[in-house]
């Protein structure tokens, strides 16, 4: 059978799952329906697996230890359970498990449109063609879509703008800075922020950071780390009450050095910003002040460009309305990795190993009353 009619045959029959996207969300599902008898389709636009993980900044760590962040509840040894891994880290181990648990996801496949045809299947459009299922699984996650609020003046500035995907390095960043100053602006009040801070201060660069909010710090991560085996179980037991699972999802700019850095000034702050002119920026308490560069840590918002005509979703948050993971409106529509599908955990990978189990048990049972494989 010659390629392309090997590709025609497997796009003209019907699906069982799809899941779009393979990250942490879409790669531990696809496992877990696997463990179950039931195989999934992965489609994933980047080069790898996890690949938004692949361009984030080089030496940006993650917020909770590796025993509650591999994908699917991967094992670790008791020493690795306390440790944090860097961006790198967590690529190289979601490309080892795709292999390893032979997911057979399919690279370089992005999904332009969904439609619901009236006989209850989907018409997926990708770039390699279509593909035809009875359920969609939405994996896409929220970090291949940086959230960057509007601001007069921001198309016409003459400073380097960038978001946190666009950073790499400081020693990218010092290269495409057109001035000696190396002066920054962040704009973020959250996690992401305090790490990129702290690691441009370092660097030498002069920092400011602009915040909308007051600025709220986390603890030291040195004694955060010593904390982590006693803080999961408790928060395990929390999470039995509604109340404390509803809690907000971000994490506050971290403790310890950057905190000491702004109080003492060596990273300044500013409110929010107001508009740019050229290089200046003008913030709402009415100072003005020049810089090379601004870096926007404003968040994410979920990567449901392709989902646009099919449903719905929230002007603020970007959220589809749901029921369950479920899209209210259209049966057979799932999402993982989304904030609040179960708890304050869903968008983390604590919680979406939670939530993929829970999902792959609904979805083997759907497939085994029609008689799926």
């Amino acid at each position: 059978m010659s390629r392309m009619l090997a590709q025609s045959t497997r796009l003209e029959q019907i699906e069982e799952v799809v899941v779009i996207g393979a990250g942490p969300a879409g790669l531990g599902l696809a496992d877990q329906l696997a463990q179950r008898g039931l195989r999934a389709r992965v489609l994933e636009k980047g080069k790898t697996a996890a690949d938004a993980w692949r361009r984030m900044p080089r030496d940006m760590m993650m917020n909770s230890p590796v025993g509650v962040s591999t994908i699917a509840g991967v094992r670790v040894g008791f020493l690795e359970w306390s440790s944090v891994w860097n961006r790198e880290q967590f690529h190289r181990h979601a490309v080892d498990f795709e292999r390893e648990r032979r997911i057979g996801a399919e690279f370089g496949v992005s999904v332009k449109r969904i439609e619901h045809e009236p006989d209850g299947l989907f018409r997926i459009e990708t770039s390699e063609g279509l593909v035809r299922t009875r359920t969609v699984v939405n994996a896409t996650g929220y970090y291949s879509k940086p959230y960057v609020p509007t601001r007069p003046g921001a198309d016409e500035a003459s400073l380097l703008e960038l978001t946190v995907p666009e950073y790499h390095t400081h020693q990218a960043v010092a290269e495409r800075i057109d001035g000696p100053g190396r002066r920054i602006l962040i704009v973020g009040s959250r996690i992401t922020a305090g790490q990129l801070g702290l690691e441009l201060h370092n660097a030498g660069f002069r920092v400011t950071i602009s915040h909308r909010e007051p600025l709220a710090f986390g603890f030291d991560p040195k004694l955060q780390r010593m904390a982590f085996r006693a803080y999961y179980p408790y928060e395990s037991i929390r999470l039995l009450s509604p109340a404390f699972g509803r809690q907000d999802s971000g994490h506050p700019m971290p403790g310890g050095p950057v905190r000491k850095l702004i109080e003492a000034g060596a990273i300044d702050t500013r409110p929010d910003l107001k508009r740019f002119e050229g290089r200046e920026v003008h913030f709402v308490d009415g100072t003005v002040d020049e810089f090379d560069a601004v870096l926007w840590a404003t968040g994410y918002r979920p990567a449901l460009d392709h989902l646009k005509e099919l449903v719905s979703l929230d002007p603020t948050t970007g959220l589809p309305q749901l029921s369950d993971m479920e899209a209210a409106q259209v049966p057979g529509l799932f999402f993982l990795g989304l904030d609040q599908l179960t708890n304050y955990t869903s968008r983390m990978l604590r919680g979406i190993q939670y939530d993929s189990i829970r999902l792959a048990e609904r979805l083997a049972r759907r497939a085994a009353d029609r008689g799926g494989t």
